[in-house]
């Protein structure tokens, strides 16, 4: 009985948000007046007696018609379309970190190139990514990142599915025209329930206002969630990163071109952080860009030392060009972790965390220098706090589970495992070829005993991003872990080959512990290290 009562009382309250009864109400009552009118100005007309009678039929036979329309359509501001099932109301989504709770949700998609040469893909994602990170600092906001709100760049998924699948209640989307030095932006902030707009407006400004635009959307949104902005946002809008609208084009290329996490990316990003230097020297973001690419290239492309001394002299420039940039002391550290000087890595990573809390990176960085340093569980709780600052990332969230594996944690080694693989999968619906996603999925699906979709995985990996070095490692993992140790030895010495200078990472690797005693291993790691 309990359950009808429920079923009956859910049925009920669908009828209300579709507005049948309302429409209900309002036929009956247009039909009454009709009658009436027909009853006082038929008989004077002349016209037949069963007039009455067939308009009374033509309104019994429109009444179920106009249930069902009310039912499948509804009137928007933006015309009549069909009416959107009820979702269930979205709830901490079960990847964030437990006891995370957000009154309000948002996912910032990428905002729409409406340019008359559609050649601004990298303005576009550098706008919604500056206000993914304004509205990350908002108490109260849980704030989808730029990895998962990106994957729905150029699909026709609609707002509601994006809605469902990253757990936010609302979306914030928009467009950008730019001609020479103008600019149109307009942005909608979307009720995903429902699909109704919240706010929306149109700017036209000159480019050089880019800086405040940005500003602008996200007050808005932070009013439309009657919370406030985070203490400095004034403030950094009024320091902007540059005056020189053509380097800060350069950056976001470089931005862009650096997400892509490969040796490719990270070279191309390097030529578009040097040209945003060129045309203004004293741009601390784009020496902080060129520092990471060069990290990175160092750990997995060319481990010539040269390549790190250049990591640590534009992290320097970054950090006297701009001392109170959060994201100048994470790539300072970043650069500082692969050299003798440990020290100061740290205290870098520290003093960008007092910088902003939220800032994903100064904890990740910091979780993977611990880690090539074997210290497991100091490393385990600054992945668990980049988990909590960004819930959808599956890097932190692999590492995490990796971590807990070497600690011998087994239930939060599971709980991390499965909270990994459901980032994965959503990553996975639409960005299939991410080789990075597949592999972590197929050791911890391996793991999980999903031996067939785990194999399946490691195979789309090897065919999506090949000899690249990274990709080689982390399929050597793979191997390692399911006992393959020649293929491992395999792609773990071509990897190497290829640029692959983490030899620390890889003497802490638990991935790799299966190979520790094989002389080709052995072979690999330098004199005195064994």
């Amino acid at each position: 009985m309990g359950e009808k009562q429920s079923s009956l009382g859910s049925y009920i309250e669908e009828l209300k948000r579709r507005k049948v009864v309302r429409v209900a109400i309002g036929y009956v009552v247009g039909a009454w007046l009709l009658l009436q009118v027909a009853d006082a100005t038929f008989e004077p007309l002349n016209l037949p007696a069963w007039s009455t009678t067939m308009v009374l039929w033509l309104l019994v036979l429109g009444f179920p018609v106009a249930m069902i329309l009310a039912w499948a359509l509804e009137v928007t501001p933006d015309g009549i379309r069909r009416t959107k099932k009820r979702r269930k109301p979205v709830r901490p989504s079960s990847i964030s970190a437990p006891g995370s709770q957000a009154e309000h949700s948002i996912a910032v998609l990428p905002f729409v190139d409406m340019s008359p040469d559609k050649d601004q893909d990298h303005f576009c994602e550098g706008m919604a990514e500056e206000i993914i990170n304004s509205l990350a600092r908002i108490q109260g906001v849980q704030v989808a990142s730029r990895t998962a709100s990106f994957q729905f760049k150029d699909t026709s998924i609609d707002i509601d599915t994006i809605g469902e699948r990253l757990n936010v209640n609302t979306v914030l989307e928009g467009s950008v025209r730019k001609a020479g030095e103008h600019l149109r932006v307009t942005a909608q902030l979307i009720n995903v329930e429902d699909g109704y707009h919240i706010w929306s407006e149109g700017f036209d400004r000159e480019l050089k206002d880019v800086f405040g635009i940005q500003k602008e959307i996200a007050e808005n949104v932070a009013k439309a969630f009657k919370v406030s902005l985070a203490p400095g946002t004034d403030e950094a809008v009024e320091k902007q990163p540059t005056q020189n609208m053509e380097a800060y084009e350069f950056y976001l290329r470089g931005r862009r071109h650096f997400y892509q996490f490969s040796d490719y990316g990270w070279k191309k990003a390097r030529e578009d952080f040097s040209h945003a230097i060129d045309l203004d020297p004293d741009y601390a973001l784009a020496y902080a860009g060129l520092a990471d690419c060069f990290s990175f290239i160092y750990m997995y492309a060319d481990s010539a030392v040269s390549v790190r001394l250049q990591a640590e002299t534009n992290s320097r420039l970054a950090l006297q060009l701009a001392p109170d940039l959060a994201q100048v002391h994470a790539s300072r550290g970043l650069a500082l972790s692969y050299s003798t000087r440990q020290n100061e890595a740290e205290k870098a990573f520290e003093r960008a965390v007092e910088l902003d809390p939220k800032l994903f990176e100064a904890y990740y960085y910091h979780g993977r220098h611990a880690f090539t340093k074997g210290k497991l569980e100091k490393a385990a709780g600054l992945f668990e706090k980049a988990t909590e600052v960004r819930p959808d990332d599956y890097q932190a969230l692999a590492l995490l589970a990796q971590v807990y594996r070497a600690l011998g944690q087994e239930d939060k080694r599971n709980e991390a495992r499965a909270r990994t693989l459901e980032v994965i999968e959503r990553r996975l619906q639409t960005t299939p070829d991410d080789a990075r996603a597949l592999c972590f999925g197929s050791v911890n699906l391996l793991e999980a005993g999903q031996t067939e979709k785990g194999m399946e995985w490691l195979e789309r990996a090897k065919t999506s991003q090949g000899d690249d070095a990274l990709n080689l490692y982390n399929v050597a993992c793979v191997y390692s872990n399911i006992g393959e140790i020649e293929l491992a030895l395999d792609c773990l010495e071509k990897s190497i080959r290829k640029g692959m200078a983490e030899l620390d990472w890889m003497m802490n690797d638990s991935d790799l512990d299966n190979l520790r005693d094989h002389p080709r291993f052995k072979a690999l790691l330098p004199e005195g290290s064994q």
